[in-house]
């Protein structure tokens, strides 16, 4: 089965999940409130494809899982907690996190949505 996920068509409906801090992250500005919808999987897959968004803030948070992402919608800058290196993504952007990695998070617009493939075993 193949699932288009193309930057302009409209999105599923994405369910509130609150604070980022639901997530494991730790909020260091603002109030940071995150959104989604999974396209593929559930959450307790090994697998999943979906949908996040969030509102604008910074917050840091330790990947659970290797992540591949596109940015679909707004701009947000990414730091390597360990390495400070930081990068900003926009829409059509992509990057791949490993399972692991301290990230912090800038969402710069005030809305973020990306298009993600998540893996929990790798």
């Amino acid at each position: 089965m193949i699932k288009p996920l193309l930057l302009d068509q409209a999105l599923p409906e994405l369910m509130p999940i609150g604070s980022v801090t639901h997530l494991g992250s730790i909020v260091l500005e603002g109030d940071p409130q995150a959104s989604g919808a999974m396209t593929h999987g559930e959450p307790t897959d090994n697998l999943t494809c979906g949908i996040f968004a969030c509102t604008r803030g910074k917050f840091k948070m330790i990947y659970p899982f290797d992540e591949m992402a596109t940015v679909h919608e707004g701009s947000v800058k990414l730091t390597d907690v360990k390495t400070g290196a930081t990068v900003e993504y926009h829409k059509g952007d992509s990057w791949f996190a490993a399972k692991g990695t301290e990230m912090m998070w800038e969402i710069t617009t005030e809305r973020f949505v990306k298009h993600y493939m998540a893996c929990v075993n790798a």
